[in-house]
């Protein structure tokens, strides 16, 4: 696929987004600058702001006022940052700073050397100027690499953030608000401006997209049930549940063998599938959207706990407490450390005669004698 393909594609996933979102100004560089669209987001349970908007609608009315980049203007910020990157590795070298320091952790288990942790380059530049321990000449040039790094890759990351918008849409999940897959989002595009080489040919945003989408996957596929599955299985489920939708679509029933046709698995792994566990909810979600109900409330009670069985072990547990206390104080003790009655933790016997200063067998007898004369007590 060629360059200017991938280019028109990046402008198509935002024009896609901006097409979703209510005009709302023009823009410095003359075009239509868009705005959020209020309906789009929605609004429940979210605190209003003093203008009536909830923070998502405001993120977003301030977000649509950022410009932009060009293409020209977006390889140029990224060859710079990574120029401005190449330095101030090379200045935390001179005084100390190990390489593997700085590495993005996990990077040498997927095989890449070149990713550096853009925050612990920042931690420990910040590190040294704190400490004082540079010469005047390199303070001053570690500031000023620093302010310009800083600047470089905030502009980067604001101009590409309604990207991140534009992809968490296309995964919207009632088990995940749609904020939490844009802060998702945000983290895969910062990983992406850590691992993007420009003198690889493609546009960043390109890049960036399967960045973006992993880290919002990965999200989903955590918060998707309380029984993690792995994440091969949460695909061939998905693709299964896709099927069934496009089988009825076409008239047919979803049978296991209509849907090993359109998925391509095997008959025996679209059953073992499909067998599995739905998935499983708190019961103190509510019911309906005022929330003055959950599930609780209408959960039977012989589900929850027994009342009659509940008052017969208090009445046991409280007589046993009594017999317990008429015995002997040596057979008392015996029965507490044995059973756990008097903390946690049960001993054995030989523990029982350390404390007491007794044998492991005579420890044995006063646990014997003890016994007999609860059983002479119950009856």
């Amino acid at each position: 696929m060629s360059r200017e393909k991938f280019y028109s594609r990046d402008e198509d996933w935002l024009k896609d987004t901006d097409e979703a979102l209510s005009d709302s100004g023009t823009g410095a560089c003359g075009h239509a600058e868009p705005g959020p669209d209020i309906g789009e987001i929605p609004a429940s349970g979210e605190p209003l702001t003093e203008s009536g908007s909830t923070p998502m609608q405001s993120y977003l009315k301030h977000l649509y006022r950022l410009d932009l980049l060009t293409p020209e203007e977006e390889h140029s910020t990224t060859c710079l940052l990574r120029d401005l990157e190449d330095r101030l590795i090379a200045l935390l070298q001179h005084y100390g700073k190990q390489a593997v320091q700085l590495r993005s952790e996990g990077v040498e288990q997927r095989g890449s050397t070149g990713a550096y942790d853009h925050g612990l380059i920042i931690g420990h530049a910040q590190e040294l100027l704190t400490l004082g321990h540079l010469l005047p000449r390199d303070r001053s040039r570690l500031t000023g690499l620093l302010q310009r790094f800083q600047k470089q890759r905030k502009k980067l990351i604001q101009c590409n953030l309604r990207l991140v918008i534009a992809i968490a849409k296309r995964f919207r999940n009632p088990a995940v608000p749609f904020i939490d897959l844009i802060q998702e989002g945000n983290v895969g595009l910062m990983k992406a401006i850590e691992r993007f080489k420009p003198q690889m040919g493609y546009r960043f945003s390109t890049y960036a997209y399967w960045w973006i989408q992993q880290e919002i996957q990965l999200a989903l596929r955590r918060n998707e049930d309380l029984v993690r599955q792995p994440a091969n299985v949460q695909d061939d489920l998905r693709s299964i549940y896709r099927a069934i939708g496009e089988v009825r679509a076409q008239g047919l029933p979803a049978s296991d063998e209509n849907l090993a046709g359109h998925t391509g698995l095997d008959l025996e792994r679209i059953q073992s599938l499909l067998k599995l566990p739905g998935p499983t909810g708190s019961l103190d979600d509510p019911v309906a959207d005022d929330q003055s109900s959950t599930r609780l409330d209408y959960a039977p009670a012989d589900e929850l706990y027994n009342t009659d069985a509940l008052v017969t072990n208090q009445e046991l547990a409280e007589r046993l407490r009594e017999a317990v206390e008429r015995l002997p104080a040596r057979q008392r003790t015996v029965l507490n450390l044995r059973y756990g009655l008097a903390s946690d933790r049960d001993c054995s016997f030989r523990v029982i005669g350390e404390q007491l200063g007794l044998s492991q067998e005579r420890a044995r007898q006063l646990h014997s004698d003890a016994l007999r004369q609860l059983k002479r007590q119950w009856r």
